[in-house]
C-alpha cells in the first residue's frame, strides 16, 4: 500500500470502505459465480469486494486510483471481456461515474454493472435521465437500513442503494429491498 493511499483513507470523504455483508449480499444476489471477468475498479487493496472475489476464486482486475498504475476510472480501460463492473464508487462524482458506465456499456467495454450509491442518487432530473434511457435492463436494489461505512462514525451512515445494468440474475425483481 502506497503513502499516498493511507493519508486518502484518513482525510478523504469519499475514501469510505463497505462493510463485508454488503459485499456478501451483492454477490449472492447477482449471483456473481456466473460472471466470469469482473472489473473492481474503486477497490483496490484491502478492499471486501477483492477479498471476497479472492476468496471464492473469481477471475476479477482490481484497479484504484492510488494503486502502482494511477488507474484513475474515467482513464483506465476494463479488462478485456469484462461482464461485469461491481464497486463503491466516490458518491461526490455520482454524475460522471454513472455517465461513464453507461458509455462503457455503449461502447461493448463492459456488459454490466452493479454500482452501490447514496439512496439519493434516485432523486435528480439529470441521473433520472440517464436511468430512464437505460431502463430496459436497469434494476435497484434498495436498502431497508443504513449502511455503516467502516472507519467512519455513525455520522457517516447511509441510506443507499444498488444501481444494476444487465444482471441477469435481476431481471424479473427489478426494483427490490434488501
Amino acid at each position: 500500500m502506497s503513502i499516498e493511499y493511507e493519508k486518502d483513507k484518513c482525510m478523504n470523504a469519499d475514501h469510505v470502505a463497505t462493510p463485508r455483508w454488503v459485499v456478501e449480499n451483492i454477490y449472492s444476489l447477482i449471483r456473481v459465480d456466473d460472471f466470469e471477468n469482473i472489473w473492481l475498479p474503486f477497490n483496490n487493496y484491502d478492499s471486501e469486494f477483492k477479498l471476497k472475489a479472492s476468496e471464492l476464486n473469481l477471475q476479477y482486475k482490481a484497479t484504484h486510483i492510488f494503486d502502482d498504475l494511477g488507474s484513475d476510472f474515467f482513464t483506465t480501460e476494463p479488462p478485456e471481456n469484462c461482464d461485469l463492473m461491481i464497486s463503491n464508487p466516490p458518491f461526490s462524482q455520482q454524475n460522471e461515474i454513472i455517465a461513464r458506465s453507461f458509455k462503457l456499456i455503449d461502447q461493448k467495454a463492459i456488459q454490466s454493472f452493479a454500482l452501490l450509491l447514496p439512496l439519493a442518487t434516485l432523486e435528480t432530473k439529470k441521473r433520472a435521465s440517464m436511468f430512464q434511457a437505460y431502463n430496459d435492463k436497469l434494476s435497484i436494489l434498495i436498502f431497508k437500513k443504513r449502511i455503516k461505512f467502516l472507519g467512519h462514525s455513525t455520522s457517516f451512515n447511509r441510506g443507499c442503494c444498488w444501481i444494476c445494468y444487465n444482471i441477469p440474475a435481476l431481471q424479473e425483481n427489478r426494483i427490490q429491498w434488501v
